[in-house]
């Protein structure tokens, strides 16, 4: 007779109550500073309002939305330090071989210090809404708004900061030396705008017409910070617009009523990538050699990414700053592909061998293989010759008009009128057509310089620059374009009102001494009666060159914007030439000045 033994399956235990018990305990100045920090931003201001000879109502807004502003930064440098504090055991020899010596699986290790730095962070959070929330009932006039308002705080700063600690558990797995580990942080959340905007620079050194004017960046998403800091913006509403006198003093003050904040799908977006990117951090730390304390890289799969990753980057940033002190001392396009792929081969180098000496810890790393050296400078040059080819067709794209929704080029300015838009296009058409021509023109040359800068339907921009001959066909037609009655009504009427009551300042400069004020009623009547029938006369009101500019009118026009205390502004700014004769028949008539015979006004 056999008896069986009854077995039992163990089970996977995620959390240990000692290990999380001492990560609180170890790291309490950490805590005590963030918590300190929130709490005489948030708690304090708000209590000091309540007691202040100047208690405002909607203090409890405008606290709050300055604290959604600076939750970012604040997320992002805590993660970081939460994240050196919590998985410091990592980084030393004796330290791993103590947590290696406890009966304790590594998921417990990994989540119970993970739960650590995420539970003070949190439960102080909700702690410092607590007392917010508390301190703003004896001023606001409304509990249910004020509540509102700290929970939209405490949300928007809980999921930030788990997003950022995500992305800083991941990145502590990978390396096994606390001092790298910020380096990669910093590195992994500010790659993709980084490398997009070193790849533009490229293309605006290497593809012809690229214009590194304006970097409308696609890849911000995948740099967090700077995404949120451009589209995380919180709203302030207001129940009246500021009413001002005639001396500009306020007759009634408008008062903030609620606060906003109309990003949460991109905000939980981001939460659920920080719990994703936590996961994968917990698998690799399963998988990580507790011994590689003190390794750059402690996973050995990933070797070989931080090796390339390093020279990659080197060649692209190293290489193009070489490329612009080696450039300027040329200034020869034709010599621009070997000089950008030979400085790109030098920083490889230098990425390659870096990289190299850190993996391994050593300086002799010369007499190993070159193959992978050799690779990479291979696709510099093959990276180089296709911007200089232009085999995608970037610098030879032109966007259709029904997809443009503004053009901005010199002389004329922004315009809307897809008439007008598609006479550029066919211009900037033509120019392309003619690459040949016009791709080796070089500074000590007399050439126009053209622009055009397009704003997409979608709001994506395009900006091309082109260098053509000062007395080539494209360029006059470039200018004659920008003089056009159509493109100068456009130019110089304004949004605001043309009026009298909407004109703040009207300044005309004659030559290069004197200066005269103009009244709002001489302002408007030199706009209607003397610009505007130049404009529909076709006189020249642009000037190609300095040389016929006599004068300079600068108007501006203000007016207030809707249920808010902020103004809008515009400003035309009217080069008065020899060929504007109403004008100068106004200046004359009105001011008794006549600059053209009264040679001490103008050069």
């Amino acid at each position: 007779m056999s008896w069986e033994v009854p077995t039992m399956k163990s089970k996977i235990s995620f959390f240990n109550a000692g290990l999380f018990k001492s990560t609180l305990r170890r790291f309490w100045p950490l805590w005590i500073i963030h918590f300190a920090g929130w709490l005489l931003f948030l708690p304090v201001l708000t209590l000091m309002n309540n007691f202040g000879p100047n208690r405002s109502t909607d203090f409890i807004f405008v606290i709050s939305e300055s604290a959604v502003f600076a939750s970012p930064i604040i997320a992002f440098i805590m993660a970081i330090l939460a994240a050196m504090a919590v998985f410091s055991f990592m980084y030393n020899s004796r330290s791993t071989g103590l947590i290696a010596s406890l009966p304790v699986r590594r998921e417990a290790i990994f989540c119970s210090a993970w739960l650590g730095g995420v539970f003070v962070i949190v439960g102080s959070n909700l702690v410092i809404a607590l007392l917010t929330f508390l301190f703003s009932l004896g001023a606001t006039t409304s509990a249910a708004l004020a509540f509102k308002a700290v929970c939209i705080w405490l949300g928007v700063y809980s999921m930030q900061f788990i997003l950022f600690f995500g992305i800083a558990s991941l990145t502590a797995v990978m390396t096994g030396s606390i001092a790298v580990l910020p380096i990669l942080y910093i590195i992994f959340n500010f790659l993709a705008v980084g490398m997009e905007t070193i790849i533009r620079l490229d293309f605006s050194c290497l593809i012809w017409g690229m214009s590194n004017v304006s970097f409308d960046c696609v890849l911000d998403f995948l740099s967090p910070l700077v995404y949120m800091l451009e589209n995380f913006t919180p709203v302030l509403k207001y129940n009246t617009p500021y009413a001002y006198d005639i001396y500009g003093l306020a007759l009634q003050t408008n008062e903030c009523i609620s606060f906003t904040f109309d990003h949460w799908l991109p905000s939980a977006i981001y939460f659920v990538v920080g719990l994703v990117f936590s996961a994968a951090a917990l698998m690799i730390f399963r998988r990580r050699r507790m011994e590689s304390a003190g390794d750059v890289v402690a996973v050995r799969c990933m070797r070989p990414v931080f090796k390339y990753g390093v020279t990659v980057c080197s060649a692209l940033c190293g290489g193009l700053l070489l490329y612009t002190v080696l450039f300027a001392l040329f200034e020869s396009r034709s010599a621009s592909v070997f000089i950008m792929i030979l400085s790109m081969i030098i920083f490889a180098f230098i990425g390659y061998f870096g990289a190299k000496m850190l993996l391994e810890k050593s300086f002799h790393v010369f007499r190993g293989s070159w193959v992978g050296f050799i690779v990479v400078c291979c696709l510099c040059a093959v990276f180089t010759l296709c911007c200089d080819l232009d085999v995608l067709g970037i610098g030879s794209y032109v966007p259709k008009v029904s997809s443009v929704k503004s053009l901005n080029v010199n002389y004329a300015g922004r315009i809307v009128d897809p008439s007008v838009i598609e006479d550029y296009i066919q211009l900037h058409k033509d120019i392309v057509s003619k690459k040949d021509r016009y791709e080796n023109i070089s500074y000590a040359d007399s050439y126009e310089y053209v622009t055009f800068n397009y704003t997409l339907k979608d709001d994506r921009t395009i900006s091309r620059a082109y260098r053509l001959p000062f007395d080539d066909e494209n360029a006059a037609r470039y200018y004659g374009l920008s003089n056009s009655v159509s493109i100068l009504l456009e130019r110089f009427s304004p949004s605001i009102p043309a009026d009298e009551e909407h004109c703040s300042q009207a300044i005309l400069y004659i030559g290069d001494n004197q200066r005269i004020d103009l009244t709002p009623a001489q302002a408007i009547d030199f706009y209607r009666n003397a610009l505007l029938p130049d404009i529909k006369a076709g006189h020249k009101v642009i000037s190609r060159t300095n040389d016929d500019i006599i004068a300079t009118m600068y108007i501006t026009f203000e007016q207030e914007i809707d249920n808010s205390r902020y103004y809008d502004s515009q400003e035309i700014v009217v080069e008065i030439t020899t060929d504007c004769t109403e004008c100068i028949s106004w200046i004359k008539d009105n001011l008794g000045i006549d600059i053209e015979e009264d040679t001490q006004y103008y050069d």
